[in-house]
């Protein structure tokens, strides 16, 4: 019974080197439903050897994060080391990469910023004591892995992916990154904001506050989606306009083809009609001579040229 007393005691004081030794396990499930949130949301396929790596690399980098780097400069080294991870190793654009690391910080932003202050509010404490004990810590992070699951759930059962960064042009990408940077920058006032004073703001300034990052985030999807389109809708008039010069190079091919068929079907009628089979045999002989010439070129035939091993 006297065990059980300390150990109650003991997650229920303020004792700021136990919360780090909790952070432990507890950031080894953050990094993975992290990791599982960016990977259903921009549709990124990866192996299982690279997902452990990834979360083996997120865990010692936050470990030494934690007993070594002052708060707030090691969520901006988390993130910095997030966004090289996943270029790293998963194989994506740096523009995916800086994407996957922005989108799931926003997502978890959204929730700490959603919960926090209802949660301090209920258990009438303040932000030190929330950061410092243990019990409040693994309830509040318990809280937070269970609405991104529900995220997670949600996003791969709607199928709402963001699978087109790799395939817009430069200048959507220079906008997309400009969106991505204020994006981070927002996060990173957020999160000032949230570790210093979420316990003095009342709980409707922290609701506007979620209000806003939930905004911000929509329309940045939007504006995604906008761009999205915009780029499949330039792709498909580039397709019919080269379409459009097919046809046209096809309709003046079978002009001229009726063209020297009419005077073909007409010489001949000619010939016939005069009786003359000599002119008629001596004409197919030319047409025959003709075809043969015309036969060569089949040799510019493009693919001949481009594949030799055809000839």
């Amino acid at each position: 019974m006297e065990i059980l007393n300390n150990i109650g005691m003991a997650v229920s004081t303020p004792n700021q080197d136990l919360v780090n030794l909790l952070l432990i396990p507890m950031g080894i499930i953050e990094h993975i439903l992290t990791m599982y949130l960016f990977l259903a949301l921009l549709n990124i396929t990866v192996k299982k050897k690279q997902k452990i790596i990834y979360v083996s690399c997120m865990t010692f980098i936050s470990i030494l994060n934690v007993f070594y780097t002052p708060n707030l400069i090691n969520i901006f080294i988390n993130y910095l080391a997030m966004i090289l991870i996943i270029y790293i190793f998963f194989k994506t654009s740096i523009l995916k990469s800086i994407l996957a690391s922005v989108s799931s910080a926003i997502i978890f932003a959204l929730v700490g910023t959603l919960i926090s202050n209802p949660f301090l509010y209920i258990f009438n404490i303040n932000t030190e004591i929330l950061q410092s004990t243990v019990i409040y810590k693994f309830i509040y992070l318990l809280i937070i892995y269970t609405i991104i699951c529900c995220i997670i759930f949600l996003i791969k059962y709607r199928k709402i992916k963001i699978n087109f960064i790799d395939d817009i042009d430069l200048k959507n990408k220079y906008i997309i990154l400009c969106n991505i940077s204020l994006g981070f920058l927002t996060l990173l006032i957020q999160a000032i904001v949230t570790f210093y004073y979420i316990d003095t703001l009342p709980i409707i300034i922290t609701f506007f506050s979620f209000i806003i990052l939930f905004a911000y985030f929509v329309l940045s999807l939007f504006s995604l989606t906008r761009v999205m389109k915009l780029t499949l809708t330039t792709r498909k008039l580039h397709s019919v306009e080269e379409y459009n010069k097919s046809l046209c190079i096809l309709h003046d091919s079978v002009r001229g083809f009726k063209h020297d068929f009419d005077n073909i079907v007409t010489t001949i009628g000619g010939y016939v009609r005069t009786n003359d089979i000599d002119g008629l045999k001596s004409y197919y002989l030319q047409l025959e001579d003709d075809c043969q010439k015309v036969n060569t070129l089949y040799l510019l035939n493009p693919e001949i040229i481009n594949n030799p091993r055809y000839l």
